[in-house]
């Protein structure tokens, strides 16, 4: 009687452990291969948005004297060793930058969007995949990701400028300064992927569904954001000691592939609990328990 009253409770645990959220997330991140796509997405990141800031930075360096390298020190907090090692990181660039015609600059920053079209594919499939959603391709899809990947440049080009904001706020007020900076942050991460879901999906799902995904995107960002503030200069400036400028571009790689996790992650979180409120109500309106995957589906599509 023992022995079957432990069985019971051991199945009745890994039931409730297979129903819970985080069971369900690791089950759908397995069935998605999401780990890979997260990984695809800070391929194309390294690739693909590092330079369309570099060539951002070239424009800005031409036109305020300020390079790639300032901005993006500002926006980490760096300072002392490891501000200098981003400086020389990019100091090729803010050199060659001054001494090439405005119009190349002009010619490379729009060679960098075209090639960011192909972060903004990357994150489409993956949507798609966390929504249970056909694949769309075609020209109007390269279309949306083309001029995704114009708002991409956009974005981070505000996020820049709010990190030197941020830092000198944090010089002049102190730490109210910054924490407004890093709340504003988090509230432009949230609108810019809440629109950025829903573009991708050409509509495909429904603002609301997308809602609490683009909310944890904003709040696991700023936490991103801050703890990046705090940890980075030391981590930029040990690996540099040690391994030379290669630590850097080493340790930005990684930051690059925590924050595609946190995108994913925040997504697929508010798809499943977007998916979980939308077979209760199936539930509690047909007196049955429903299909998880269908209720999902009816609260993403658009109403008629």
């Amino acid at each position: 009687m023992n022995r079957a009253a432990g069985r019971r409770r051991v199945d009745a645990g890994r039931d409730w452990l297979s129903n819970s959220l985080g069971g369900r997330g690791y089950r759908r991140i397995r069935e998605i291969d999401l780990d890979t796509h997260a990984l695809a997405l800070c391929a194309q990141q390294v690739l693909c948005t590092a330079p369309l800031i570099v060539a951002m930075g070239a424009v800005l360096q031409r036109v305020s004297g300020r390079g790639a390298s300032f901005f993006i020190a500002r926006f980490f907090g760096l300072h002392g060793d490891s501000a200098d090692a981003i400086t020389r990181l990019f100091s090729r660039f803010s050199r060659s930058s001054n001494s090439i015609s405005t119009l190349a600059l002009v010619f490379a920053l729009i060679t960098a969007i075209v090639f960011t079209t192909s972060v903004a594919a990357v994150q489409q499939r993956a949507f798609e995949l966390i929504w249970t959603l056909p694949r769309k391709i075609g020209l109007r899809p390269y279309l949306r990701q083309l001029t995704w990947a114009v708002m991409l440049g956009v974005y981070s080009g505000v996020m820049l400028l709010l990190g030197r904001l941020g830092r000198t706020l944090d010089q002049h007020i102190g730490r109210p300064g910054l924490l407004a900076v890093a709340v504003t942050q988090g509230v432009l991460t949230f609108l810019f992927y809440w629109g950025s879901q829903h573009w991708l999906l050409a509509g495909r799902v429904t603002w609301r569904a997308l809602f609490r995904g683009a909310l944890f995107v904003g709040i696991g960002t700023t936490i991103l954001f801050r703890l990046t503030r705090v940890i980075m200069p030391g981590q930029i400036a040990w690996q540099v000691h040690a391994y030379g400028l290669i630590g850097g571009v080493f340790v930005l790689s990684v930051w690059l592939m925590i924050l595609s996790v946190v995108i994913f992650g925040g997504v697929l979180l508010g798809a499943l609990v977007t998916e979980r409120r939308a077979s209760a109500e199936v539930a509690m309106a047909d007196g049955t328990e429903g299909s998880a995957l269908t209720s999902a589906r009816a609260a993403s599509s658009p109403h008629p």
